[in-house]
Parts: structure tokens; sequence; C-alpha cells
């Protein structure tokens, strides 16, 4: 995978992460579509904000990790 291809996935996953952060209820019902088992997922993510907030949290810091390999030295 490309460089710019990372790090333009970095940026996404920094973004989703901070909105998950701001509001976790709200975020994961956005994201309640599709097939059934895949919308009950997003219904207990709603319910269960602590959880959205620590994926979240995970989601930044994977994301910023990922960001900042692309400016090492190669």
């Amino acid at each position: 995978m490309g460089r710019l291809l990372k790090e333009f996935l970095a940026i996404l996953m920094v973004g989703d992460g901070v909105i998950g952060l701001a509001a976790p209820r709200r975020h994961s019902l956005l994201w309640k579509f599709g097939p059934e088992g895949y919308k009950r997922i997003m219904t207990n993510f709603a319910k269960n904000p602590i959880l959205v907030r620590f994926l979240s949290v995970a989601s930044v810091v994977a994301g910023l990790w990922l960001a900042l390999r692309q400016y090492e030295e190669r």
C-alpha cells in the first residue's frame, strides 16, 4: 500500500475516532443500515457508549501511529 494511501486511511481513522468520542450513540446509530446482523451490532454499540469511546480512542491511536510511520526516514 502506498504511503499516501496509508496516510489517507490514517486521517479517516483519526476523524472517525474523534467523532465517536464526541457523540458515541449518535455516531453508532448513523451506521445502522444494511444486513440485520450488522444493524444489531450497531444498535448494541449505541447502547454501550463507553465501549464506543474505548474503540474510538483505539482508532485515534492506531491512525496516529499509521500516519507518523509515513514520516520516518527510509
